[in-house]
């Protein structure tokens, strides 16, 4: 473990938890990196690659979002949320974040990193705060699947509507989970889809903060601004000055086998960013940072950032 824990009070008053990886001692300040992580995570999953950034001269932040990790345990209340637009509340949490860090670090080249639903969140984030980025790197990004999507779309407003947003639904829950499972039959556990690394997968079923179930309004304000995320109006709102890094597996059934996730690397150059970097593995899975390959990967990041942050 490479970091220390703090809070902050969000604009709504809400406590969040985040985690700073400060500079190890001797080593020059290159940058300041946050890191938003996906569903069903926490940022302290990030320490092995985190402590990589932290090594070659970048302080990293990283706070766990609502309902998830240290932040959902300030209440005891895993998985829920009662507030009107997840991502909205979540990506200001981010910008909280990013407002202390610039208070600690200021001007400072900026790079933000995000996951899976961290990835969408990121790029929402770019479309509010363009200005505070420098650099943007997405792991395990997607597009919409438009069959399964609007099967989500339908589902989600027909529970929320009749049940409400708070509470949970678990054959909504298994429907979007098994469907990524079911790419990798026989199963080994429920978790094969995130990566082929054995290791990795274990050590993610036996975290005692991975959550599973949901109140109903996350799940359903995922699924519309992935939808929202992936119009042709979102990428030409991106500002074209941001270099952007996307990573994936061939294997990824979020990016759906890699064909989603091309395609959102080409959304990115059609619509005029003429800085991207696309690297696509090959029997790679969700989290390519958690993979076989991953000091491929590694390698590959650190390469970029050399590029676009440099020494």
């Amino acid at each position: 473990m490479h970091y220390k824990t703090h809070t902050f009070t969000a604009t709504d008053g809400e406590k969040i938890c985040y985690y700073k990886w400060d500079l190890p001692k001797g080593i020059p300040l290159r940058g300041i990196m946050q890191i938003a992580h996906g569903l069903g995570e926490h940022a302290g999953r990030y320490d092995h690659i985190a402590h990589l950034f932290q090594k070659n001269g970048f302080v990293v932040y990283a706070n766990d979002h609502r309902a998830h990790g240290k932040t959902a345990e300030i209440k005891r209340m895993y998985g829920f949320y009662d507030g009107e637009e997840y991502f909205e509340d979540v990506v200001d949490d981010m910008h909280s974040l990013t407002l202390i860090m610039k208070r600690d670090y200021p001007d400072t080249k900026f790079v933000l990193f995000g996951h899976s639903m961290g990835s969408l969140l990121s790029r929402k984030y770019v479309l509010n705060y363009g200005e505070d980025i420098d650099a943007l790197m997405l792991s395990g990004t997607a597009n919409f699947i438009k069959g399964l999507g609007n099967i989500g779309l339908l589902a989600t407003k027909a529970v929320t509507t009749i049940r409400g947003r708070e509470r949970g639904n678990e054959t909504l829950r298994s429907f979007f989970f098994d469907k990524f499972n079911e790419k990798f039959k026989p199963n080994r556990t429920k978790l094969d889809w995130i990566s082929s690394n054995n290791a990795a997968v274990d050590a993610f079923e036996a975290d005692p903060y991975r959550i599973e179930n949901f109140s109903m309004g996350v799940f359903a304000d995922f699924v519309s601004n992935l939808k929202t995320l992936n119009k042709t109006t979102a990428f030409k709102k991106t500002p074209n000055n941001i270099p952007i890094l996307i990573f994936s597996g061939d294997e990824d059934p979020v990016g759906d086998m890699g064909v989603g996730v091309t395609k959102v690397a080409e959304n990115y150059k059609c619509n005029g960013n003429d800085d991207l970097t696309f690297y696509l593995y090959k029997g790679g899975r969700h989290e390519m940072i958690n993979e076989k390959n991953s000091q491929e990967v590694e390698h590959d990041i650190m390469e970029w950032l050399n590029v676009h942050i440099p020494n």
